[in-house]
């Protein structure tokens, strides 16, 4: 008979290759130092400040300073431990954490020596503990140092901590230093770093930012929160935010076009094209517990990146019990959304699309057209007998061209359009077809000859260019693309002839 110890062997990873794969995660420095943030917002810090020094030959650093409520010496112990809690464990309401990998991998990505020094209210000192990545290499072993090293404590003793908090330290720098010999070149480059992470930060934790739960500064200069949907400005417009549910919990999407180019000023198209420009902004934003999780993502619903999109923007609200099923990684980077809300989203994301385009192509117009406006439709409602009919519009110009064209098939034009006409089936499209303007797959160029056809036959009638033009801008399905009308009719005047 086989003893327990026989059936089951220890089979511990090895040190040196599991810290080298967590470093290689994928952390960004924006969003390594945001994951620290989201700890001392876990800790109820209601201030937090980046410190960071350049120094040659490799000895620049940066600490994360909070005024939360620290830790003692066995709860820091236990936040230093890779994996230190369960993803599946209850959190708090303010708790922004998961994996318990955090702490760890976002600092690892960033330097080769982790100091943590806490301090609780009350408590008489600060305690401290240190992850040096070298020297676990070198020893194989799990080894935490019990205090900061010696050569740290001019750093330690330098940051601006109260009577209690804590301060994460990053010596040792790798991913805010530029592997160059030249000193200059360097220095700028860390200087940048700062500057994206900065930016970073301030799209990340806007809400809490803006609504003065949090103060967050980089070497004592304030961020600013970024807000990508231009909520305050009068041309925003917001469109019917909506309740999505799974498994008995609420996910809120809130959809916005923001406003023409035309409507900002310079300094206001700079800033509302955010971190990474108009076109990779667009899409959803994710926020979970206020925090934003991603930005300008089209969340895998198989939608492609259009300049034409660019002012579509989504907020979705989702609770942090759903974590699992949105997919989100350890970076708190990307998310999926689970298979039960995908119809819904992309449904919202192509209805919000298509008014952003509108936008686009009317240069700033509202998206609602007044009602007064009258527009020659190709299909017109009439009632006979009591009954209600579609007919094709006879005087529709690419129809009239058409039945003027000489032809000894204008008789059997006629008749087709007959049969059309009274053999319409009665269709329920989909709401996403429903959404889409008339020609709206075609290509710009398509859309102008036609324009240009209709626009030849208006002159051919007797009117004039202004009438003409006038008349194009009020005719379906040219109304939609007033720009494209504006750009395609130039040749023709120039072939008509005629006068205003």
């Amino acid at each position: 008979m086989k003893r327990e110890d026989d059936t089951w062997e220890d089979t511990p990873p090895d040190p040196g290759a599991t810290i080298e794969s967590l470093r290689s995660l994928g952390y960004t420095p924006g969003a390594a130092v945001a994951d620290l943030i989201d700890n001392s917002i876990s800790a109820g810090s209601k201030n937090v400040t980046v410190v960071a020094k350049w120094a040659r030959g490799g000895d620049a650093w940066l600490a994360i300073v909070d005024d939360g409520e620290g830790m003692t010496e066995e709860r820091l112990r236990q936040a230093m431990r890779i994996g230190s809690r369960d993803p599946l464990d209850a959190r708090t309401e303010r708790d922004l954490g998961r994996f318990g990998f955090g702490l760890k991998t976002a600092s690892f990505s960033q330097a080769r020596e982790l100091i943590v020094v806490t301090r609780r209210a009350g408590s008489l000192s600060w305690v401290a503990r240190t992850w040096d990545l070298d020297h676990v290499r070198q020893t194989g072993r799990w080894s935490l140092r019990r205090s900061a090293p010696t050569d740290a404590e001019a750093i330690v003793s330098s940051l601006p901590t109260g009577s209690h908090g804590t301060a994460v330290v990053w010596r040792r720098l790798t991913g805010f230093v530029d592997q160059v010999d030249n000193e200059r070149t360097a220095r700028r480059a860390f200087q940048r770093q700062l500057e994206e992470v900065s930016a970073h930060l301030g799209m990340v934790f806007a809400r809490h930012l803006a609504s003065g739960q949090l103060r967050v500064g980089i070497n004592r200069h304030n961020i600013r929160a970024w807000d990508p949907f231009l909520a305050g400005h009068t041309a925003t417009q917001e469109l019917p935010a909506e309740t999505l549910r799974l498994r008995s919990h609420e996910v809120l999407v809130t959809p916005y076009v923001l406003p023409h180019d035309s409507k900002l000023a310079p300094a206001e198209v700079t800033a509302a094209a955010g971190p990474a420009g108009w076109n990779e902004q667009q899409g959803f934003y994710i926020y979970r517990k206020d925090r934003m999780i991603t930005s300008g993502d089209w969340l895998g619903l198989g939608i492609a990146r259009e300049d034409l999109h660019n002012l579509a923007r989504l907020a979705v609200d989702v609770p942090a019990d759903l974590d699992a099923v949105w997919q989100l990684d350890i970076r708190k980077a990307v998310v999926r959304p689970p298979d039960g809300l995908r119809a819904d989203l992309l449904r919202i994301a192509r209805f919000t699309r298509q008014k952003a385009a509108s936008v686009q192509r009317h240069r700033g117009t509202p998206v609602t057209r007044k009602a007064r406006t009258r527009v020659d439709q190709l299909w017109v409602q009439k009632s006979r007998h009591g009954r209600q009919l579609l007919t094709i519009n006879r005087k529709h110009p690419l129809v009239a061209h058409l039945l003027a064209a000489p032809t000894p098939k204008r008789r059997e034009i006629t008749d087709l359009l007959l049969v059309i006409e009274q053999t319409i089936p009665v269709l329920l499209l989909p709401a996403e077809r429903a959404e889409e303007l008339p020609l709206e797959d075609q290509a710009p160029d398509d859309i102008i000859r036609l324009a240009e056809l209709a626009y030849e036959t208006l002159l051919s009638g007797g009117l004039s260019r202004a009438e003409a033009r006038q008349r194009l801008m009020h005719t379906e399905p040219f109304h939609h693309y007033p720009e494209l009308v504006r750009m395609g009719i130039g040749d023709t005047v120039v072939r008509s002839g005629k006068d205003t």
